[in-house]
This record gives C-alpha cells, sequence and structure tokens, in this order.
C-alpha cells in the first residue's frame, strides 16, 4: 500500500512541476503588419463665386480670378499616380480654367480649360502627400452675353 502511496505522490509532483521543467526561458511568434493603399484627396475652402467686371467700351469683358479660396490636398502610398480636373457642365456659355499653383508632391500640368473630359492636373505623384493652390479664371467675350454657369469640379487620384 505504502508504494502504491509513493507511486501516486511522485506522479502528482511530476504533473504539478512539468509544465515549469519543460518550460524554456524563451519563445518567439510571427507578427504580420498590412498596409493598405491610401488614395485620399480632399478640397479645403469654400465654393467660389467668380463674376466678371465689364471692361470698358470696345473691350470684352474683365476675366474673374480667384487664387486664395480652396487648396487641393491628397496622400498616396502607391507609385505612379496622377491628379484630373473636370466639370460636370456639358455645355457651358463661358469659359472656366483652373490651375494648380504652389504644388507640393507632384508637378503642375499647366492651365486647364475645365471640359466634361478628365484632363490632366497634377502629374508624378507618387508615394506622398501633397497640396497645391487652386486658381480658377473665369472669361467670356460680350458676344456670348449674360447669364450664369454653375459648375461642380471633379478632383480624382487616379493611376498615372
Amino acid at each position: 500500500m505504502s508504494k502504491i502511496l509513493l507511486v501516486a505522490l511522485a506522479t502528482v509532483c511530476f504533473l504539478a512541476f512539468a509544465g515549469e521543467v519543460l518550460a524554456a526561458d524563451n519563445d518567439s511568434h510571427t507578427v504580420t503588419v498590412t498596409v493598405n493603399a491610401i488614395n485620399e484627396l480632399a478640397i479645403s475652402g469654400g465654393n467660389i463665386s467668380l463674376t466678371l467686371s465689364p471692361g470698358v467700351a470696345g473691350g470684352d469683358p474683365i476675366d474673374a480670378t480667384d487664387n486664395t479660396t480652396c487648396d487641393l490636398v491628397w496622400t498616396t502610398n502607391e507609385a505612379t499616380k496622377k491628379i484630373t480636373a473636370e466639370t460636370n457642365l456639358g455645355a457651358p456659355n463661358f469659359t472656366l480654367k483652373v490651375t494648380a499653383a504652389n504644388v507640393t508632391g507632384g508637378t503642375a500640368a499647366g492651365e486647364v480649360t475645365l471640359s466634361t473630359t478628365a484632363t490632366d492636373f497634377v502629374t508624378g505623384v507618387a508615394m506622398t502627400t501633397g497640396t497645391c493652390d487652386l486658381s480658377y479664371v473665369a472669361s467670356a467675350t460680350a458676344a456670348q452675353g449674360t447669364g450664369s454657369d454653375v459648375h461642380t469640379v471633379l478632383y480624382t487620384l487616379t493611376d498615372g
């Protein structure tokens, strides 16, 4: 009987301390960090109203400009991107142009006459944060008469 008790006691002690006896002094595991594509673009500022001045006798109305109201900001962690600009207005009565000024994080594509076709606005955008001032110019001729065009201008960060 005492042999059975001794074996049972030895088994209990072995099981109780087996975890500590078999444990190592270090261990490791794998941690995976994933960064998904970031392609964000936003306009800071508000809506813009451009009113052309009447000009002088014998001349067309004087262009209206705004280069201080709005900025465009973006972030991308992908290569080979660009920003395009377009308007929703299919048949405007007057001309509206926009230029990217003071560009960081890309290259201005030059003055864009807005149409319903997406046109390169800022190129060379890649793995960066960027910004530019939006500089608008509205123009008309006397022969175009009076009225108002209401544009919704769309900027898109897209594959370049």
